[in-house]
């Protein structure tokens, strides 16, 4: 292997989702440490705005969209693949531009937070499409801490047999993802359990700077106000499949800041994914603040109320987001990444989720009564947050106890990189 590596990267970007930023910027930043002069191609599905934002000479951003991955991807890939067979040399055109980075790179890293799983089936072609290219030019492809499965569904499981299976390795992040792939018979060499890769992250991995100056004096107002400070980090996609299932979820929120106490508390709402300026749904909690704002506003929350929220209706970045959450007396949260950070900053997190991930990342630290489905209706999110806060300094040193297995947990897949990239 090169001394200076090439590695390609997909499944994260900068923009968007700030889990996959913090994915993402902990992946390069923890492999730099020991290979300072790697080179990494990223395929994002925000090319052009992780481009303006990304000034870092040793990162290539390129088109990760799905148009981009049937065709330079792909075909891309296919066409490489023959002109190599017949001794040529990939073209330096534009349609090659990707699959001649592919072809140069030591490893593809698949950092998607969750592939090839069963009733996420118009995500699949994507999941393959992401991966198949590299194998068809004999990269070699690890898939890191990720959620994989189950494979009950015909397509899924067949799709998964066919290119999962052909992974160098694939990284499990949590015991059902392990299950799954046992499940699926693949092979126990070729896998490790793994703590998330963001619990390695640092501010700074950062790779942008965005509203650097707002979050500064957001943090100021907030210390001056010197009342112990709750921040919350909602979820565009909880709050649709909460409106599917005829449940409230901003009025959760409400019911909170009024238990609390607005005389009491400073209250905090921000996005761990955001694309400020978009009207799309996808990775963009914005335009749920917006519509949680605009209701307490006009009567969901009275004048007092109001006046102790502060909204964070702008981009960030994660570190920006880990130092507002670093503020917080306790964090209550439906975003996965937005429950690492206060996690790694040993600050109670109360947390508003679904399905399994959420109670076994939280299980580490012997919180999981501290994790919540969104849809339980008898669940009682006022009595456990304010559980929280009560026993603030107990959460506290369970976090920092389990905190270094973890993170050492997580660390395996890098010792694993260190070693194949060698």
């Amino acid at each position: 292997m090169a001394k200076n590596p090439v590695i390609s990267i997909t499944g994260g970007t900068i923009c968007g989702n700030r889990g996959a930023e913090s994915m993402l910027t902990t992946t390069i930043g923890v492999i730099r440490r020991d290979f300072p002069e790697a080179k990494f191609y990223v395929f994002s599905y925000y090319p052009k705005k992780d481009r303006a934002l990304c000034r870092d000479k040793g990162i290539v951003i390129l088109s990760g969209k799905p148009i981009a991955l049937a065709t330079r991807h792909f075909l891309g890939a296919l066409l490489a693949a023959l002109i190599k067979v017949f001794g040529g040399k990939v073209p330096g055109t534009d349609f090659f531009k990707i699959a001649k980075a592919l072809d140069e790179s030591d490893m593809l890293l698949d950092i998607g937070g969750i592939t090839f799983s069963d009733g996420r089936g118009k995500y699949l072609p994507f999941n393959i499409l992401t991966i198949w290219p590299a194998m068809i030019l004999g990269v070699p492809v690890v898939k890191l801490a990720q959620a994989v499965g189950p494979f009950h569904q015909f397509f899924n499981r067949l799709s998964a047999k066919l290119f999962m299976k052909k992974c160098r390795h694939i990284f499990a992040r949590g015991e059902k993802t392990a299950e799954f792939l046992k499940d699926l018979d693949y092979p126990a060499k070729k896998t490790d359990l793994v703590a998330d890769v963001a619990f390695l992250y640092q501010p700074e991995f950062s790779l942008s700077e965005e509203n650097e100056e707002r979050v500064a004096a957001l943090l100021k107002k907030i210390k001056e106000t010197r009342k112990p400070v709750v921040v919350f980090s909602p979820s565009i996609l909880v709050n649709t499949q909460s409106v599917k299932k005829g449940l409230d979820y901003a009025a959760k929120f409400y019911e909170l800041i009024n238990r609390l106490g607005a005389d009491r508390y400073q209250f905090v709402f921000i996005p761990n994914a955001s694309r400020e300026g978009s009207d799309k749904k996808h990775n963009n909690d914005l335009l749920t603040l917006v519509e949680m704002r605009t209701r307490a506003e006009n009567g969901a929350l009275d004048a007092q109320a109001n006046s102790s929220i502060d909204w964070v209706d702008y981009d960030i970045n994660t570190a920006s987001i880990r130092a507002i959450i670093s503020n917080a007396d306790v964090l209550v949260t439906s975003r996965y990444h937005a429950m690492i950070s206060g996690l790694c900053l040993a600050v109670p997190t109360v947390v508003i989720g679904w399905g399994h991930k959420y109670k076994e990342t939280m299980a580490y630290f012997d919180l999981e009564r501290y994790s919540l489905d969104f849809g339980d209706a008898t669940a009682d999110l006022p009595a456990v947050v304010q559980a929280a806060l009560d026993n603030k300094n107990e959460i506290h040193q369970k976090i920092e106890k389990n905190l270094d297995k973890v993170k050492q947990k997580s660390a395996i897949q890098f010792s694993f990189l260190k070693e194949e990239l060698s």
